[in-house]
């Protein structure tokens, strides 16, 4: 059942089931007490890691947990903060992205909102491995209870000597700063967020070198969400043993996923990796008989048709299946929604969120809605279909990031298995799912001629 939490935003509701464990303290520890998380077991990880670890165990423990950065990607984390503190560069850098590069995706908002410490904790743990003394918290400026409780949480860490001088009593010190940024599609891409950081335009940069050998300031730097520092704090608090004991064979651990749409109970929660699409479906009350697809990874994933709903939740099977795990967001829908209409909203949001730098992108993503727009007002041009799959496909093949590269995706998907929505709204100005208003759309005064199949 969907739980409001006091002291949370309101739109951010967690459902109890699944696997609990980020979520677990939520709701029980207040947010503004340092105490309150001590109390909880808080920190204990931090010290554990710099009293008796050491960073080189540190990383090892990590690895041995097999977490994969939660942001999207799945890049192992122990390959990253080991890369970063082999780099041949006295000053190491450690950002933490709560920039929300998904707005429907509130897991790292609900953790910076409801445990901060949580996450600082992580951070001051892969900032000791690393071997860095600067961390950056880059959080949304809209986001502005978890940026009054962040600051708390810095600031009584501090005082404690949990972070900045001499932490814990050794000679070990990380100062930690907060940056503001506005929120956008484009921070989820790390090397955009760094420049932003630095002052620079938000745009991605080539790749290589990698952040981990050239990042902020040209200083080798680490940069995770906020997840995947709260699971670092997890398993240096509890071991790699446990952290382990669920997920997949591939994929270790828990994902929070924001679940909603068309289904009854819509929230956050949190669960193995590897689970079925369709359990993870009925555990928020999902109507499995009625529901359509399945839009996972926001603008940059991709549609899953019921037929499909046994693909696990993982990163590989999403990634076979068209989609992506993101940050953790699904939208389900029903008979009752159009796929072009649905496909059309995502690629005109990464098209309005497009940085400008790479002309594929910025010019794309627009002709694609262009498009869209055209197949859904009945007047297609007889080249359209052709052009949706072979501008895709460039885009692809030439992209800067992967955000250009994934654009295309939710409509690629629904054109896969919706082909028949799409031939209705071209060629008769139909919508077989009856929510596009088709009424005021000109008749057509001859048959179409040319347009190219969809199936």
């Amino acid at each position: 059942m969907a739980t409001e939490i006091p002291g949370l935003s309101p739109q951010i509701h967690i459902l109890r089931g699944g696997e609990q464990r980020l979520l677990t303290d939520i709701g029980r520890v207040d947010p503004t007490s340092l105490d309150s998380y001590r109390g909880l077991g808080g920190y204990d990880g931090l010290e554990r890691a710099i009293a008796k670890l050491g960073p080189e165990a540190t990383i090892a423990e990590i690895e041995s947990a097999q977490l994969r950065g939660r942001g999207g990607a799945g890049y192992p984390t122990a390959a990253k903060w080991r890369a970063a503190r082999s780099a041949d560069d006295e000053r190491k850098v450690v950002v933490a992205n709560l920039m929300g590069a998904d707005p429907s995706a509130l897991g790292d908002r609900a953790l910076a909102e409801g445990n901060p410490h949580l996450v600082l904790e992580g951070l001051l743990i892969a900032a000791f491995a690393v071997g860095a003394s600067e961390a950056y918290v880059a959080v949304r400026r809209d986001w502005t209870l978890a940026i009054q409780r962040l600051r708390a949480a810095i600031a009584d860490a501090e005082a404690a000597h949990l972070a900045g001088y001499l932490m814990l009593g050794t000679d070990v010190s990380v100062q930690i700063a907060l940056w503001e940024g506005s929120g956008a599609l484009v921070a989820g891409e790390e090397t955009a967020l760094l420049s932003a950081l630095w002052g620079d335009r938000g745009m991605p940069l080539i790749r290589p070198p990698y952040p981990t050998e050239t990042g902020f300031q040209r200083s080798p730097t680490v940069v995770q969400n906020g997840e995947t520092l709260a699971h670092a704090a997890w398993i240096l608090a509890h071991s790699a043993e446990a952290f382990a004991s669920v997920g997949s064979d591939a994929s270790k651990g828990t994902k929070l996923v924001t679940i909603f749409g068309r289904v009854a109970e819509p929230g956050l929660i949190e669960v193995p990796l590897g689970i079925p699409l369709m359990q993870l479906l009925s555990t928020a009350g999902g109507g499995i008989g009625i529901t359509k697809a399945l839009f996972v990874g926001g603008s940059g994933g991709g549609a899953i048709e019921a037929g499909e709903l046994d693909t696990p939740y993982d990163f590989e099977p999403m990634q076979a299946a068209g989609a992506v795990i993101g940050l953790g967001s699904i939208l389900v829908t029903d008979a009752d929604v159009c796929m072009v209409d649905t496909a059309r909203f995502f690629v005109d949001h990464s098209a309005r969120e497009a940085c400008g730098k790479a002309v594929p992108c910025r010019i794309g993503t627009r002709r694609l809605v262009e498009a869209l727009d055209r197949i859904l007002a009945a007047t297609p041009r007889p080249d359209d279909f052709s052009l949706l799959r072979d501008l895709s496909r460039k885009m692809r093949d030439t992209a800067l990031c992967h955000l250009e590269a994934r654009a295309p995706g939710p409509m690629l998907t629904t054109l896969e298995h919706f082909p028949d929505e799409y031939r209705a709204h071209a060629e008769r100005g139909v919508c077989l799912a009856g929510s596009c208003d088709t009424a005021t759309l000109p008749p057509l005064l001859a048959p179409l001629s040319g347009v190219e199949p969809v199936a």
